[in-house]
């Protein structure tokens, strides 16, 4: 996993895309005809009433709530997918297409393995399902590689992100410089035009800045100073940085911090008792934050109050706190 951590984008992961694409319906037609043929009569298990297998509450719903949230989490990897678009159709147009077949993929796999797998073995289902098939199928040892493959391929786009961002935080808390203003607002311009510029004010912190140093003074407004202009501030040079580049650190910065994530991402990984439970507590502490939280949050700065961003907000600050925790309880026991 490293040396593909080691790319600065996911240009090279999208030429493999379609490779995880069909590892994971390989997988879905895997389970499916597991369930149908029951080899030997050692899948199929003996289920209980119609209640009890589709409508009894069972004990640690409330503990795995964050992994259902966790499942479909995908928007702070959306940027690097976007830009992963060719610039011919990187439209929001055509964005809106792609991530709505995404998604319908993503949930029609995860509900068809879910489901049929659940079928199979009803109450004695556990979270690792191969571990529950009979040792001995040589399509589960199948679906097992092809399982690697897929993390193998999703693992690096959170990887991605959280190096950004520390890059990007790195950044802010050095201050900006004269080169990375002026090349910011040419890839605005770039991005939106010069006349529609003005409406990404809300990406640019610096705007509203602008305005008041522009009425500063004499209260000319024809000091050349315009309300989007990048704001021009005196700062070191920040080398660590790739010329010409905001977010690519140079070689040897970019080779330690991504060994010092993948490092502290490994042996966090190794130590963890139970991978589901970090799962859970992770999905209800963050996953709940970028999910619903902060896209209603968004929603109120940019659009105003909308029923629909106020529900999302109430359902996302319930299932977070209720989830968290009964999953600190749970990691605690």
């Amino acid at each position: 996993i490293l040396p593909l951590c080691l790319n600065r984008d996911m240009t090279t992961l999208s030429n493999f895309s379609i490779v995880s694409v069909f590892a994971m319906v390989a997988i879905v037609i895997i389970v499916v005809l597991l369930w149908a043929i029951n080899p030997n009569d050692e899948v199929r298990h003996q289920g209980g009433t119609t209640y009890e297998n589709w409508f009894e509450i069972r004990p640690g719903l409330l503990e795995s709530l964050g992994t259902f949230v966790f499942t479909f989490v995908s928007q702070h990897t959306v940027h690097l997918a976007y830009e992963s678009l060719d610039r011919s159709v990187r439209t929001v147009s055509n964005w809106k297409i792609v991530s709505l077949f995404s998604i319908l993929i993503s949930t029609t796999v995860s509900l068809s393995v879910g489901v049929f797998v659940y079928m199979s073995f009803w109450q004695d289902t556990e979270s690792d399902i191969f571990q529950i098939y009979p040792p001995d199928l040589i399509s589960i040892d199948i679906a097992r590689l092809l399982l690697c493959i897929t993390m193998l391929l999703t693992f690096p786009l959170p990887f991605f992100t959280t190096r950004e961002m520390i890059v990007l935080v790195g950044n802010d808390c050095f201050g900006r410089d004269d080169e990375s203003e002026e090349m910011r607002a040419a890839l605005l311009a770039d991005e939106f035009g010069e006349e529609d510029i003005e409406d990404t004010s809300f990406f640019d912190p610096t705007a509203a800045a602008i305005d008041d140093d522009a009425n500063d003074g004499s209260g000319d407004h024809n000091n050349g100073l315009q309300r989007h202009a990048p704001r021009v501030i005196s700062r070191q040079k920040r080398l660590w940085l790739k010329p010409g580049e905001e977010r690519q650190l140079i070689s040897s910065y970019h080779i330690v911090l991504t060994t010092i994530l993948w490092s502290a991402t490994t042996v966090l990984a190794i130590k963890s008792p139970n991978l589901g439970d970090v799962l859970d507590l992770v999905g209800c502490a963050t996953g709940t934050f970028i999910a619903f939280i902060l896209p209603a949050l968004f929603s109120f700065r940019l659009v105003g109050y909308t029923h629909l961003a106020g529900m999302i907000f109430v359902i996302g600050g319930l299932v977070g706190s209720v989830g968290t925790y009964f999953s600190i309880v749970q990691l605690l026991e």
